[in-house]
C-alpha cells in the first residue's frame, strides 16, 4: 500500500550548493523519497524504515542549511511518526487479554480512569453504564490523549515543532500545543466546534465544567492552574481556545 500523496516528499531543485553538504542532503532526500513512495503504511516497520532514513536526509538538509529540503523531510517526518505511533496503539491493543466477568463488574463499581470524570459510557459487553473517573482532557498530556481519541474514532495527527495533537472527527477539531512533548498538560487547548454545537458544550467536555457556570473571557480551574477562556464566533460554530493561546 502506498501512502498518500500529502506523505510523499516533493523534490525540489537545489538551486545552488555543490558543497559536500548539499550533495549529501540531496543524496538521502533521494533516497528517502524512493522508500517514503514505496512504504507499506499498514507495516510499523516499513513505516519506521522510512522514518529512519527521512530523519537522517533532515539532519543532512538541516547541515547544509538547505531551507527548503528541511521543510519538505520535517512534514514527512511528523506524518510518518503520526502514522508510526497509531500503528503502535493498534498493536497495543489486539495484545490485550479480553476483560474478565470480574474487571467488568469493577469498571461498573468503580469507574474507569481512562476517561474524563463526569462522562459515562456503555460497556459493549454487558451493556451496563461506566462512569468515568479520569482526568480531564486540557489536563492530559499527548499518550493520555492520543489514547482518548483513538478509542473514539477521531482522526489524530501528532507534530514535533511545537508539539502538538490534533484530533479530527468530521467538523469537529481538538488542537492540543504543547511546549515540550512530555509536558502533563497542553499551554494551548484550540476547539472547534460542529454545526450545532455551543460553546458551552464544548468548553465542558474539555474541562469537566457544567455548561451553566461557565462565563465568556474569563479563566476556568485546570489541575495545572487556571486557563484563559476566548471565545470567537459565540452563535455559529464557535471557536474556543484555552490556556495561554496565540490567536492566528
Amino acid at each position: 500500500m502506498r501512502l498518500a500523496k500529502s506523505w510523499c516528499l516533493v523534490w525540489i531543485p537545489l538551486l545552488g550548493g555543490c558543497d559536500a553538504e548539499s550533495r549529501a542532503c540531496r543524496e538521502q532526500m533521494a533516497q528517502a523519497q524512493s522508500m517514503v513512495n514505496a512504504v507499506d503504511a499498514k507495516s510499523i516497520e516499513s513505516v519506521k524504515t522510512s522514518l529512519s532514513l527521512v530523519e537522517r536526509a533532515r539532519e543532512s538538509c538541516e547541515k547544509a542549511r538547505l531551507g527548503a529540503e528541511r521543510e519538505q523531510l520535517l512534514k514527512a517526518k511528523n506524518e510518518l511518526s503520526g502514522q508510526l505511533m497509531l500503528l503502535e496503539q493498534r498493536a497495543s491493543r489486539k495484545k490485550l487479554l479480553p476483560r474478565t466477568p470480574e474487571e467488568l463488574a469493577q469498571l461498573v463499581k468503580r469507574g474507569d480512569p481512562a476517561c474524563p470524570k463526569g462522562q459515562a459510557y456503555q460497556q459493549r459487553e454487558t451493556k451496563q453504564e461506566v462512569r468515568c473517573i479520569g482526568p480531564q482532557l486540557v489536563d492530559m498530556g499527548r499518550e493520555e490523549l492520543k489514547t482518548y481519541y483513538d478509542d473514539r474514532r477521531f482522526k489524530v495527527t501528532t507534530l514535533d515543532a511545537p508539539p502538538t495533537l490534533k484530533a479530527e472527527l468530521g467538523s469537529e477539531l481538538y488542537v492540543f500545543t504543547f511546549q515540550k512533548a512530555e509536558d502533563r498538560a497542553a499551554g494551548c487547548v484550540t476547539a472547534f466546534a460542529a454545526p450545532g454545537m455551543s460553546w458551552q458544550e464544548v468548553t465542558s467536555r474539555l474541562t469537566g465544567i457544567p455548561p451553566e457556570k461557565l462565563q465568556l473571557d474569563t479563566k476556568v480551574r485546570g489541575a495545572y492552574g487556571e486557563l484563559a477562556l476566548k471565545v470567537e464566533h459565540e452563535t455559529d460554530k464557535p471557536t474556543v481556545r484555552l490556556g495561554s493561546c496565540t490567536t492566528p
